[in-house]
């Protein structure tokens, strides 16, 4: 019989309700909890980040008890579970993802997943993204080392004594579970927009739109940080908040404006 860590855990996704990777979570959660809430957007809503619907409403389609499909954003899900649905109790435990694909370096700043995790963090809720690296060359994901190890590693992370303003950010290397070399703590990786492209095509009619795209640039690793220490076997976990001040430049700035 499975110990459980926590009494109620909620997950939430940024690939869609009825994706892979958070069906593969909620197996996990159902080890970990005794209560499992499911709310997550009705469609892949990847690389909104922390974006919330403050100009339109949302629909919310209530699949059962504990699952609901969101027309909106990862973080349209926290605020409507965590200052709605769920406000006589509270989640023990906010789980995002598991992403299809890495959420490293500047992929943090624009992923949903990540974001959905920092707003249940804003509200006052421990959590956690979610994300297995993949091969990103039309190869089916391998989803092995997350099913094997998402467990565990969120039993060790919601053990510890964090801030109340601290995050996790997980990435599961893209090898069988038996292939993983072990957990490091890592950092954010450095920010590389050279493999973000739009490109402009015209509809039937004549007029002009545009696809973009975001592919991950493996050649940009940084030694000790997340892609390179997920690339080299190990499960990268990343401890994040959202404050962004970078504090080194704090005192040079002020002695260069010379501010009163």
């Amino acid at each position: 019989m499975d110990v459980k860590l926590v009494n109620r855990i909620l997950l939430v996704n940024d690939d869609g309700i009825d994706a892979q990777g958070i069906k593969i979570l909620k197996n996990v959660a159902e080890k970990l909890a005794h209560e499992v809430w499911v709310v997550a957007p009705i469609i892949d809503q990847s690389g909104v980040s922390c974006s919330v619907s403050l100009k339109a409403p949302f629909r919310v389609s209530k699949r059962s008890h504990t699952e609901y499909a969101v027309y909106g954003t990862p973080a349209d899900c926290m605020l409507f579970a965590l200052k709605h649905l769920m406000t006589d109790q509270l989640p023990d435990l906010v789980l995002s993802g598991i992403n299809n694909g890495s959420n490293v370096g500047f992929e943090t700043i624009l992923s949903g997943t990540v974001g959905a995790a920092m707003m249940a963090m804003t509200l006052g809720v421990p959590a956690m993204a979610l994300s297995q690296v993949s091969s990103e060359d039309n190869q089916p994901t391998n989803w092995h080392c997350a099913i094997h190890h998402a467990e565990n590693v969120i039993r060790k992370l919601h053990g510890l004594s964090m801030p109340k303003n601290i995050c996790f950010n997980v990435n599961f290397p893209d090898c069988n579970a038996d292939q993983i070399k072990g957990y490091k703590l890592t950092k954010q990786g450095e920010p590389d927009v050279s493999e973000l492209i739009l490109t402009p095509t015209k509809d039937p009619e004549g007029h002009d739109y545009f696809w973009f795209r975001a592919k991950r640039n493996q050649t940009a690793c940084h030694k000790d940080k997340e892609l390179d220490i997920a690339n080299s076997g190990y499960v990268a976990i990343t401890p994040m908040s959202y404050e962004r001040t970078h504090y080194p430049s704090l005192n040079t700035l002020q002695n260069a404006l010379n501010f009163d």
